[in-house]
């Protein structure tokens, strides 16, 4: 691999870790603070993400993309808690429900397609917004730990082999 492939690979790698990012928080705040075993994020972090694209594709105002988007995963989390409270299936299974029936929804939304063609310039854009969002703090660290720690701020050692 050269570092022409290994950067032009960045910007979707980053997406795709903010992307996970806000995922772990929302399995965090199900597992933890609302004291619920709930996978339904898994499936409706996919599911915003086709609804928003699927739109755009077709015109639609970003605006209105991203609303459509957050009110389908609303949607499917009402789904998760109808399959909990009133038909008493435990609240992992009702998750594990929602999100391999999600799965299928997302097929369908997209006209049975993989994928669309907006997904390098989404990938982009999520990137370099991360990387706005993250510049700063990483700056800050990175001078707490020159000012804090002998040596250079990203360590590095000489790999010995057999």
């Amino acid at each position: 691999m050269n570092l022409s492939s290994l950067l032009s690979a960045m910007p979707g790698a980053i997406a795709q870790g903010l992307i996970w990012g806000i995922m772990a928080i929302g399995v965090y705040i199900t597992y933890k603070v609302l004291d619920v075993a709930d996978l339904t994020v898994d499936g409706t972090m996919a599911t915003g993400g086709v609804v928003c694209v699927a739109l755009m594709v077709n015109g639609v105002p970003l605006w209105v993309a991203l609303l459509c988007a957050v009110l389908a995963g609303m949607l499917a989390g009402l789904l998760t808690g109808v399959f909990h409270t009133f038909m008493g299936i435990p609240a992992i299974l009702s998750g594990i429900l929602t999100q391999f029936s999600l799965y299928s929804i997302n097929l369908w939304i997209m006209g049975f397609k993989s994928n669309m063609a907006i997904k390098r310039f989404c990938d982009i854009v999520i990137a370099l917004i991360g990387l706005a969002i993250t510049i700063i703090p990483m700056g800050i660290i990175a001078l707490a730990i020159k000012l804090t720690s002998p040596g250079p701020v990203i360590y590095k050692q000489l790999r010995l082999t057999k």
